[in-house]
């Protein structure tokens, strides 16, 4: 969220002097913004080893499988999306619109929303299938894959590289990944044996 929050709305257009003017403007906020991206990453990789072994020990060592893999995925796509972005800020005033202009493509088209559709989707049928946390939110996930899939095809068959529905599924993936992480939390506690 931090990250998002200080990625502020963007530059007004796609040209690669705005791109580069908004850069440049915003070079300690959109800095601190991928520093927060590479610890929310980092921090998913332990929640996701954390995962996988409770979905293999329900016998549902396919979802388990497909889980590991598409959160390493996920993960790796974001670190390559998270270097795309750095670079784009470090080349914001060196005063070459062509390295501008295709960052800032590489950045938005690196293909994170995929990875998400199949994280949301493994997840939200290993909810269904083991009762992790509410079998509602399984469902919400599934439509919310769904709604990521049509923004993976937007994305590749788009003009720009990141449409005004961006912001849209980058706050539904954000409230159902806390949803998700509040029943997972809940959950626990509920299963946690006194202390004697």
């Amino acid at each position: 969220m931090l990250h998002r929050l200080l990625q502020g709305t963007g530059p007004d257009s796609a040209t690669a002097a705005a791109v580069a003017a908004y850069n440049l403007a915003h070079r300690s906020p959109l800095l601190v913004s991928e520093v927060a991206l590479g610890l929310a990453l980092l921090a998913f990789i332990p929640f996701l080893a954390a995962l996988v072994p409770v979905i293999w020990r329900a016998r549902q060592e396919p979802l388990a499988v497909a889980l590991a893999i598409s959160g390493g995925v996920f993960v790796a796509m974001g670190f390559v999306s998270n270097a795309a972005e750095t670079a784009l800020i470090g080349v914001a005033d060196s005063n070459q619109p062509a390295a501008v202009l295709a960052l800032d493509q590489l950045q938005g088209r690196i293909p994170v929303v995929w990875t998400i559709t199949a994280l949301v989707a493994v997840l939200s049928l290993a909810i269904q299938r083991t009762s992790l946390v509410w079998r509602r939110l399984g469902s919400v996930g599934l439509v919310a894959a769904a709604i990521f899939l049509l923004g993976s095809v937007f994305s590749v068959l788009g003009r720009t590289p990141e449409g005004s529905s961006y912001l849209v599924g980058v706050g539904l993936f954000i409230g159902w990944m806390l949803l998700l992480s509040a029943g997972l939390w809940r959950s626990a506690a509920g299963s946690t044996p006194p202390r004697p």
